[in-house]
């Protein structure tokens, strides 16, 4: 049966794929998932959407990966774009991707230099560094600072339980790496022109292209806003922001298996113009851009030596 993988609908940013090698288990326990099988590149492969957030994406990976012997994750779809040096409509393909969204949100009255509960015992870490809200305050005059009741909230590692490792011992991880071969055959699809035009009247007045970057950000946040645009990438230099590779690539990790995020960028975040976002007109576009290099890619690796 050959899938048909060139339209999807607009949250294609909720669509995983996979390689799976000639033999597939029994599908009881699947129920609420439709898998897909086929071929590209004369490869077989399943199709699943994912669902929104990093829990349905999650929980989607986990069930692939123990009902299929698969060889790897291609995850793809849509995200914001948070690199000045990135255009909507670019595909960003990232080397390291990090969950945005577990956080220790400290008391107020305490700051950078008070140990964070439960530290000690090595649950949380003050490593990866913190967000102040008083630094976004607006419309304060006359004083030379201030404060605000939020105070500061400090990025985490989640916690990870490796297959390689020994059970219940705990280990940490928050840059999670992609896997090193399908690195390399996605940095050959660098410079690769995309689609411009999302219809006859309505075109980008440049050439979208493939770019491989070094990292990724997710959380279940639907991310428009313009100070946190900038401020995420000036503090950890991501590029795409969405809601779903992360937890796809943790799941991947935890199952020693290998896996990349290939995503189309359809607004920027918040960083455009402050009355609409652009997703709203460039879904679509950005949407064919990821089928694109998906099936490219699939071409190359199929063609690799390495």
């Amino acid at each position: 049966m050959n899938c048909k993988i060139v339209s999807f609908p607009n949250n294609v940013q909720e669509i995983i794929f996979h390689f799976i090698p000639d033999t597939s288990p029994s599908l009881d326990g699947l129920q609420g998932r439709r898998f897909r099988f086929g071929t590209v590149e004369e490869r077989k492969v399943i199709l699943v959407m994912t669902g929104l957030g990093v829990i349905n994406a999650a929980i989607t990976t986990q069930l692939l990966l123990s009902f299929f012997n698969v060889e790897g994750v291609i995850h793809y779809g849509i995200a914001g774009n948070a690199n000045p040096d990135l255009h909507i409509g670019d595909v960003a393909i990232p080397q390291y991707w990090a969950h945005t969204g577990l956080w220790n949100w400290q008391r107020y009255g305490q700051g950078p230099e008070d140990e964070l509960a439960l530290e000690s015992s090595g649950d949380y870490t003050r490593t990866l560094g913190y967000l102040r809200f008083a630094n976004y305050t607006t419309n304060v005059t006359g004083c030379a600072s201030h404060d605000n009741l939020l105070n500061n909230i400090w990025y985490q590692p989640e916690e990870v339980f490796p297959v390689t490792g020994t059970p219940e011992e705990r280990q940490h991880e928050f840059w999670v790496p992609v896997g090193s071969t399908y690195f390399a055959v996605a940095k050959k699809l660098e410079g690769l022109k995309l689609e411009s035009c999302v219809n006859a009247t309505t075109c980008l007045n440049y050439t979208p292209s493939v770019s491989t970057v070094e990292r990724g950000v997710s959380a279940s946040i639907y991310l428009d806003n313009s100070a946190y645009r900038s401020f995420i990438y000036d503090k950890f230099n991501v590029s795409p922001v969405d809601m779903e590779s992360t937890s796809v690539a943790l799941i991947c990790y935890q199952q020693n298996t290998s896996f990349i995020a290939i995503r189309a960028l359809s607004d920027l975040a918040g960083g455009g113009s402050a009355e609409s976002n652009e997703a709203d007109t460039f879904v679509n576009l950005a949407s064919d851009n990821a089928v694109t290099v998906v099936v490219e890619f699939i071409k190359q690796l199929s063609s690799s030596t390495l």
